[in-house]
């Protein structure tokens, strides 16, 4: 019966001339009150000959998207054989497309995954292979393919990626552009390194399995360097909106929604971000840092803790450059949040007794496994309570707490909460060559700015861990809906933990100086990492929430180095971090309901007596020497052990530049740590 109904399909289906192809329809992306954020859709295309393209470059795309293509009659059977499987299962109609009926795909057909399209896709197809050459659906092909950043065409991708005309491309370049066809959005050289780099190898594999490449020659390439996105492509929106565009299409993308689509077909896509929201990261972020050095950078990401929606998103000022919202920085004092989280959740699990009001040798400095571990200003908390801890900001209470509870368990609990587990690379986070160590305790691991809004929207959530989310719906140009977000959450930590780290949090706002407008209740962390042996710093954090939202504040700079601020004195996370997150807060919650946060806690334990005053200034405060008082709140230092004994193999060393979503170099400099 199926042999009969494509027999059928195939007399009927009439071939449209090349010159034929549906005509594109601009979509829209849309804030989440369905206002027009960017209109895509424009072409930059210019076809050219297959006479133009260098037989390498044409290798390189067969290897990527259809290595049988010249022996194959137009289809592939097990492409064919799993769609029918697929529609029998009452599943999407899916299977392995050829190079021809990627072209009838693309050329004359919608991109829905229904049965009847698929086999008027292989009627078409088969067609196309005995009318027409190989070398002439090659060449369409190649002249209607998308590539990314706008580009349909190899002309326009060679000259987009590489700044030259395709007949002038390398082997290596053309193994770039082969292997972005399958998800230009997903593996992208600036965004998605790592993945498109083990796609390009991919595709040299390919080249040399095929015997289209001399492995001697393939032994040779080095990924070639790629032109950066630094200015605004078409189809790019200028502005911070810029870097959402770019999450909505790489979200899209992992839903099944590839660029070609959203270029095509007129889609309206509905995001998260509340206009409101991103207008006031953006002026929060003029506003503060107006008149400071230049080579400063920000992030600031919001989160609704009740759904996981992206609300605020800035990853930087052009919205065209590197995304610092998806920097890897080491977090400091805004880590110590999953370390309590570990300690109490241990404390329920196996009653071991820990709770906001146990108390902690906080004195300083401290030597754990050989590392000595020294608080900010040399401040002492003997007999120090946790939440004296967080509030103070002791770096060697955590790093205890992390070796108690294990910092692979720290690591873990982070996980879960929201921190990604995986580096760009395919490397697991929160660990180095494989291990974990105490360090863990006061941040010294790589995190990004996304991840700790969501870690601490969970902690906002009582427990409850919401993936982030760009898309809340895509609706075509009939008005169908093909996709609406649907998350009912996951509950990660007991309700009792999330309470009591967050009760340990609320003070943190207040002390340092960075309080909501009215007295609204928040929960919140500063966090500081030092800058070497100086006592300047190269990263200063602000992340924190109320019920409504969770936000983090990243500032640093593309190679790190001391920070400074517009009086030549160092940063810190109450400081630019903290006005930012201010600002941003009373901003978006302007009008909103004041909505209570824990006012009692809940894990074992009760408040201790009185004790006697600390006769060393609280962390929050310090007066530091001898340069003058700064603008800005230290948290503890960590420094390695003196001279001949070694650093834990577990602790990184830092980096020396901006992270690419390969990963950062690792020096073997030693440097010290600020919480």
């Amino acid at each position: 019966m199926m042999v009969g109904a494509a027999g059928v399909m195939y007399v009927a289906t009439r071939i449209p001339l090349p010159q034929q192809i549906v005509t594109s329809q601009v979509s829209v992306i849309t804030y989440a009150d369905g206002s027009t954020m960017t209109k895509i859709g424009a072409e930059n295309r210019t076809d050219v000959p297959l006479s133009k393209v260098p037989k390498h470059v044409q290798d390189a795309v067969l290897a990527a998207e259809d290595r049988g293509y010249w022996t194959e009659p137009g289809i592939s059977y097990r492409g064919v054989l799993r769609a029918v499987y697929n529609n029998l299962r009452g599943r999407d109609v899916q299977g392995g497309s050829t190079i021809t009926q990627q072209y009838v795909k693309n050329a004359y057909l919608t991109q829905e995954r229904t049965f009847s399209r698929k086999f008027k896709e292989i009627a078409i197809a088969v067609k196309l292979d005995r009318q027409y050459s190989k070398e002439q659906i090659l060449e369409w092909y190649l002249n209607t393919i998308y590539y990314g950043r706008g580009a349909y065409g190899v002309e326009a991708a060679a000259e987009t990626y590489f700044k030259k005309p395709v007949s002038k491309l390398s082997v290596a370049e053309g193994a770039v552009l082969a292997s972005s066809i399958r998800s230009p959005a997903l593996y992208d050289p600036q965004t998605h390194t790592s993945t498109a780099k083990a796609r390009w190898q991919f595709v040299i594999d390919g080249m040399v399995k095929q015997g289209w490449l001399q492995p001697a020659i393939a032994a040779k390439l080095r990924y070639p360097r790629v032109a950066p996105k630094t200015t605004v492509q078409l189809n790019q929106v200028a502005g911070p909106a810029g870097h959402v565009v770019d999450q909505v299409k790489d979200e899209l993308a992992r839903l099944g929604f590839d660029e070609s689509l959203l270029n095509r077909e007129g889609l309206r896509v509905q995001t998260t971000i509340d206009r409101r929201a991103e207008d006031a990261a953006s002026n929060a972020v003029k506003e503060v840092f107006a008149g400071q050095p230049t080579n400063l950078r920000q992030a600031l990401v919001a989160v609704d803790p009740q759904t996981g929606a992206v609300r605020a998103y800035y990853g930087g000022a052009s919205g065209g450059g590197f995304d610092y919202a998806q920097a890897w920085r080491p977090p400091g004092s805004s880590f110590k949040p999953y370390v309590l989280a570990t300690a109490l959740e241990q404390s329920l699990r196996q009653d071991t007794g820990v709770s906001v009001y146990s108390t902690y040798d906080g004195t300083s400095p401290r030597t754990f496994d050989g590392v000595v571990v020294h608080n900010s200003e040399g401040t002492q908390c003997p007999n120090c309570t946790v939440l004296q801890a967080m509030k103070r900001s002791i770096n060697t209470v955590f790093y205890d707490m992390a070796i108690q509870v294990g910092p692979g368990n720290v690591a873990a609990m982070a996980h879960r909460l929201g921190v990604a587990d995986k580096q760009p690379n395919g490397q697991p986070s929160l660990q180095y060559k494989g291990t974990t160590d105490g360090s863990i305790g006061i941040g010294r691991y790589e995190v990004r700015p996304i991840d700790q809004a969501v870690g601490f929207a969970t902690l906002a959530n009582g427990g409850t861990a919401r993936p982030s989310y760009f898309v809340q719906s895509v609706i075509d140009s009939a008005g169908h809906v093909l996709y609406r977000h649907s998350d009912t959450g996951r509950r990660v930590i007991d309700p009792r933990v999330a309470n009591d780290v967050a009760y340990s949090m609320e003070p943190v706002a207040a002390a340092s100086l960075d309080p909501l407008a009215g007295g609204r209740p928040s929960a919140s962390k500063t966090g500081t990492q030092q800058y070497g042996e100086t006592n300047y710093n190269s990263d200063v954090w602000m992340v924190g929430f109320t019920p409504q939202i969770s936000a983090a504040v990243w500032v640093g700079s593309d190679t790190p180095s001391p920070l400074r601020n517009a009086a030549g004195r160092p940063l810190y996370g109450r400081g630019l971090p903290g006005q930012t997150w201010k600002l941003f807060l009373d901003a978006y919650l302007s009008g909103q309901p004041v909505q209570p946060l824990p006012d009692q806690t809940q894990v074992q334990g009760a408040p201790p007596l009185p004790t006697a005053v600390p006769t060393t200034p609280p962390a929050t405060s310090p007066t530091p020497t001898p340069s003058p008082t700064p603008t800005g709140l230290p948290t503890p230092t960590v420094t390695p052990s003196p001279t001949g004994t070694p650093t834990p193999t577990g602790t990184p060393p830092a980096t020396t530049g901006l992270p690419s979503p390969t990963g950062p170099p690792l020096p073997t400099a030693r440097r010290t740590w600020i919480g």
